[in-house]
């Protein structure tokens, strides 16, 4: 009679074996590829436009000089060009029109009234366009200016916010953009910032002395500036 051992089977390998086998039958899941996230001012872009602000002054062939009303007129063009203006404030007059010499004479007391207005000489740039033939042709006062156009903001409630892979949607800071573009005083400071004025040297000098010396290097301040909080409630 032969008797046959029995057969021990090792649990490890029998489970390290069935993983395998069901490993090679099951694909992996592939990750999305990453998303490139770009913020709200590239998404959303403040457009700035080059554009003109344009006056013209009406010279009649009799006219001595000019009116009240257009004098009134010239100053708010030039408040406007300080504030607003870019480049050379350009002064064209006609030459060869009906009116020669009374738009030559407006030309002069149209200069001298930007000057009144704060305009320096140097940013008044004459010029002469030819008017042969014409009846009355105006002098034109023109100078450059740049415009922000506001981004289209698509509304909240045509988006589709189930399924945004936890990103942003699509709309996601345009009010703020459109916002700016509104409240922007010189657009052309988007394209490039403004020129900083001269330091102060004699007031960093007073600082520096005082930092060595020891002493405090801000101002006094009186005593109707100085206040508790007490005070204010009380």
């Amino acid at each position: 009679m032969t008797l046959s051992s029995p057969r021990c089977s090792n649990p490890l390998l029998v489970g390290l074996g069935l993983s395998m086998s069901l490993g090679a039958c099951v694909t992996p899941n592939t990750p999305p590829p990453p998303v490139a996230l770009a913020s709200a001012v590239d998404q959303h872009r403040i457009e700035v436009l080059q554009t003109g602000e344009r006056y013209d002054i009406t010279v009649g062939p009799s006219d001595m000089g000019l009116t009240p009303e257009t004098r009134s007129e010239i100053l708010a063009f030039a408040s406007a060009y300080q504030e607003e203006g870019h480049g050379a404030l350009v002064m064209s007059a006609p030459s060869g029109g009906d009116n020669a010499d009374a738009a030559a004479r407006a030309a002069q007391q149209t200069r001298l009234a930007l000057m009144s207005a704060g305009i320096p000489y140097a940013a008044i740039a004459p010029s002469v366009y030819d008017a042969s033939g014409m009846a009355r042709p105006p002098i034109v006062l023109s100078f450059t200016r740049y415009e922000a156009v506001a981004p289209d903001c698509r509304p909240i409630w045509e988006q589709d916010l189930s399924d945004n892979m936890h990103q942003p949607y699509a709309s996601f800071g345009c009010a703020t953009q459109a916002n700016l573009a509104a409240m922007i005083e010189d657009p052309h400071d988007l394209l490039q910032p403004r020129t900083m004025t001269p330091r102060d040297a004699a007031r960093r000098a007073v600082v520096l002395d005082r930092y060595r010396n020891g002493q405090p290097t801000g101002a006094e301040r009186s005593s109707d500036e100085q206040a508790a909080i007490s005070d204010v409630i009380d």
